[in-house]
Formats: C-alpha cells, structure tokens, sequence
C-alpha cells in the first residue's frame, strides 16, 4: 500500500476556520509528493464548508487532490456514509474538524497498518488548550486527549473515529457503514466497530501516529464534559441494546457495574472536592460515566439537529483566477446528491 491508496475524510460542521487549519496541516504531511486524497464531508445544510473549501483548492500541493461531499440531512453518521459513498481508495484516515496532524502522522499510520493489516488502526490525540484554562486543567486535557501509552501492535480496545486508518476492505456486510440511528447521540463508530470485533477484525494501535486536538473554547467546561462523559458511560448498554438480538443480560450487567462506579467515585469526588484537590474532576469524570451505565435511555444530543450553534461562516475569501483554474483542473468539485 502507499500514500495513494488512502482518502483522508474530514467531516465538518460550520467551522470554516478549524477546517482551513485541519486541511492545511494535511499539506505539510511527509508523504505529499507521493501522493493521496483529502475529501471533505459538509455536514451543514447551508454548505458552508464550500467557500473554505474553494480557498483550500488552490493552496493544495501537486499530488493532493481534494473533493468535495455535501450531506445536508443533519447527523454525524449521514456525513460519514457521505464520504464513504464517495470513496475510490481502499483506505480512509480520519481526521475531525477541530483537529491538525504533525508532518508524519499519515506515514506513521500507514507504516503500523502495513505492520499488522489491522482492519482500525489508531494513534494518540494530544489536546492543544488555550493557556487561560487552568482550573481543571489536566483533566481536560485528558478528556480531549487520547494517550494510553501503548506499544505499537494489536490492542483489544477500539477507540474514536479521529484519528484513525480504515481498512474498507475488512468492513463485513453492506452500507451504510455508520448507523445513522446514532446521528444526534454519536457512537456510530463504536457500533461498526462492534460489527468488525464480532466479524474477527483486528485492532491496532500507532504510537507515533499523533494528532492534535483543538478544543472549542466553549466545550472546555465541565457542564460540557460531564454531559459528553455520562453519554461515553452509556456506550457498553447502547451496543447490548443494539445487539441482534439485544443482550438483556449483558445490559443488566453493565447497569450494575455503573451503580458500583457511581457510588465508588461519587464518594472519592466528594473527598476530593471538600479539600479542593486538583484532580477532583478525574473522579467525578469516571462517577458520571458510571451514571450514563445506569442512565442508558437517556439521549444525550451533541450532533445533527441537537448540535450548538457555531460562528457563522465568513464571508468567501477572495481566491484568484489563477488559482481556481489550476484547482478546477486537479480537483473535483461535484457534490453528491442529498438523498441516498
């Protein structure tokens, strides 16, 4: 395999500028002369993206095509089957909109998957926060981190869709590959990983294949976290509730071990917060988890038509003539249709 074979697939929502950034950082990758394609997957249904989009065609270096997918029907699941309709290559690595990758993360991935042709290949996340968040301050950079300090091989935990290489090839049974009943919740990942797990599949992880996260600043607070926390403590009942046929027993289970978490950290928590230590959040992060076990039918919304409002993208940046002509002639621009 090379550089060639792979799509890199960032789906975004109303953020132009954490998109130029993310795209941007693909044109310093170490393997762009050899070559590869950057697909855009715009989840507004004004196409906001588009403008950012056009700009970025004219930047991209010889050998870096970029294509465009509209997915206007709301939903982070319906973005994703958007790009994966619109693949040509067997692998696709996922990079998320608010994150930028160092000069050798798509050549790190690509090394570990041809090491170990796992069907999901992983690498660390490494949270770049703002210097006046302090309080909190090394939770969160866990929370939007993902360091778990692994050796390079195969590992029985899948992780996130950022940050990550597909092998399609390897994915069991038809499309669409992401569930699009998980469009507003989000753990659309976790359930095709599930099916891959349950298929035989392999895991793998990259350690040297990190990319960094770039928080919004208003999703660096508690009441932000803690929400995203009880829904990642949901995700065992979610798969045991999805299971066909659904796994009753295994959902009992799992709301036992919550109440245990619940109570064990909820007490360490309230230890922690009457001296105000430091990490404190560490405990009341892994209680709120334990909630979202016990708590398994509560939604909790982040995407699709439940997704904050963001700042209005800007205006379209001006891009000469003579750069929308040499994009015109590397680059496809043709939309897919709405309705799949």
């Amino acid at each position: 395999m090379s550089p060639k074979d792979i799509t890199v697939v960032i789906p975004t929502y109303n953020r132009p500028e954490s998109l130029h950034r993310a795209v941007e950082s693909l044109f310093w990758q170490s393997v762009r002369k050899e070559g590869f394609t950057v697909l855009i997957a715009d989840n507004s249904a004004e196409a906001s993206a588009r403008f950012a989009f056009d700009a970025l065609v004219g930047k991209a270096p010889e050998g870096i095509t970029l294509h465009y997918v509209h997915a206007p029907a709301p939903g982070v699941a319906n973005a994703r089957n958007a790009a994966m309709d619109a693949l040509t290559t067997q692998l696709v690595a996922f990079l998320d909109d608010d994150q930028s990758a160092p000069v050798h993360w798509l050549e790190e991935l690509l090394a570990t998957y041809e090491g170990y042709g796992a069907a999901v290949t992983f690498g660390p996340i490494s949270a770049e926060l703002p210097d006046d968040i302090t309080t909190h301050r090394s939770y969160f950079e866990d929370f939007f981190g993902r360091e778990p300090r692994l050796r390079e091989g195969f590992v029985d935990k899948p992780y996130g869709c950022g940050n990550s290489l597909l092998d399609t090839h390897q994915i069991p049974g038809g499309k669409p590959w992401f569930d699009i009943r998980m469009n507003e919740v989000g753990g659309e990942d976790d359930l095709l990983w599930a099916r891959l797990k349950q298929a035989g599949r392999k895991f793998a992880w990259a350690p040297k294949a990190t990319c960094y996260e770039h928080p919004l600043p208003q999703r660096v607070t508690l009441s932000y976290t803690l929400r995203r926390a009880l829904a990642y403590g949901q995700g065992p009942c979610t798969l045991a509730r999805r299971a066909d046929p659904p796994r009753y027993a295994s959902l009992a289970m799992w709301m036992g071990i919550g109440a245990g978490k619940f109570a064990l950290h909820g007490l360490k928590w309230l230890a922690l917060w009457a001296v105000r230590h430091p990490d404190r959040a560490f405990e009341l992060d892994k209680a709120i988890r334990g909630l979202g076990k016990v708590l398994f039918w509560k939604e909790m919304k982040f995407y699709g038509a439940a997704t904050v409002s963001q700042r209005p993208a800007p205006a379209r940046p001006a891009v000469s003539a003579d750069a929308n002509d040499r994009g015109a002639s590397r680059h496809t621009r043709e939309p897919l249709p709405a309705n799949r």
